[in-house]
């Protein structure tokens, strides 16, 4: 599944650091995004009041779920191989194999989460399968914004500690191996989505769903924005985020330098799938039915003009804004053979570089 270099394979793989190289990277003209980032980080600007970043390992050294009634079943320590798991351990005999009454894995994987692309059910994928005695979980949760603006964090020995333990981590990132996964080796994976189709999660996320009550600008988006109809709320909404910038809320944050941030702007390589194939991703950990945040059910969002907003709410200029918000995403998404057909009216796909 993780193995891009497979011609049968559903991801490709993309490094970061290239796609802002200021000599040849596609989003070069972009790069100054990532000096803003780091800027806001010193200073305590910077996503306030939103949740922790960071990526999750799991190890999986033999780790089998059960195939019952229709659906895999964790049963914690089934082929029990003994003694500790850790991300130290040399694994072999390395991928998924089935029968038909159980999926094994040997593999190590890092998740990224990026934001309304899937995220909270790959989550949930990683959690049932570190259950197993045979799995074990890794957090690196290296940044928490600051609860009071404009103050900057303190660096305590802890929290150096987990930026210096993710860095090491980030070191031993790879392509998926041949044969075994070296010790502290890992492969990272994401999924990335349409960013016209995102935004609109986005937004239904920023303006006050279930998790994100908390982040203060969400009743000013909804006085602001959310009136007569998803349409022009949409239209707002997009105006406003392009007034304001995209910094306002976590959820709003380009997907490029949501990959680029969490992985602390090294160039690692990064299995990069479509959110059309998050089912695929879901099966793989036997999670085929799960989807944890469902903005179209009845009250997740906080209003029904957001409930209801769809792509067919864009016009011309909503859809222009937020394909200029996105270029970046744009770019990176077509160079993995993913199109953005919305946008291809005002994003070129050739461009000139400065020599």
């Amino acid at each position: 599944m993780f193995n891009c270099d497979r011609e049968d394979s559903l991801c490709n793989y993309y490094y970061p650091a290239n796609f802002f190289d200021n000599g040849c990277g596609l989003g070069q003209e972009f790069a100054f995004h990532i000096d803003d980032a780091q800027a806001m980080k010193d200073n305590g600007t910077l996503w306030n009041f939103m949740p922790s970043v960071g990526f999750p390992t799991i190890t999986m050294n033999n780790t089998c779920l059960y195939f019952d009634n229709n659906k895999f079943v964790n049963q914690g320590n089934f082929m029990d191989k003994g003694g500790r798991i850790t991300t130290r351990m040399v694994l072999s005999d390395i991928g998924s194999r089935d029968t038909d009454e159980y999926r094994c894995y040997n593999e190590r994987l890092s998740f990224l989460h990026v934001h309304k692309a899937g995220g909270s059910s790959l989550h949930n994928a990683f959690n049932f399968l570190s259950s197993s005695k045979n799995a074990a979980l890794t957090r690196h949760r290296f940044f928490t914004p600051t609860s009071t603006p404009g103050k900057a964090s303190r660096v305590s020995q802890n929290s150096q500690a987990m930026a210096n333990f993710t860095l090491k981590s980030l070191s031993h990132a790879s392509k998926y191996p041949d044969k075994v996964f070296d010790s502290e080796q890992h492969v990272i994976f994401t999924a990335v989505r349409d960013p016209t189709e995102r935004f609109i999660s986005s937004i239904g996320q920023a303006l006050g769903a279930q998790g994100s009550g908390g982040n203060h600008i969400g009743p000013i988006l909804q006085k602001e924005c959310v009136k007569e109809s998803s349409a022009e709320a949409l239209k707002c909404l997009a105006r406003y985020v392009r007034d304001h910038g995209f910094w306002i809320e976590l959820h709003f944050t380009p997907q490029v330098l949501d990959i680029s941030f969490t992985t602390m702007w090294q160039d690692v390589p990064i299995a990069i799938f479509s959110f059309k194939h998050l089912k695929d991703i879901l099966h793989h950990f036997g999670r085929d039915n799960v989807h944890v945040r469902d903005g179209s059910k009845e009250k997740y969002r906080a209003d029904p003009i957001l409930t209801n907003m769809t792509v067919d709410d864009y016009d011309e200029e909503s859809l222009r804004i937020v394909c200029k918000i996105y270029e970046m995403d744009v770019r990176m998404q077509r160079s993995l053979g993913i199109e953005v057909p919305r946008c291809d009216p005002y994003i070129p796909h050739t461009f000139n570089f400065p020599h």
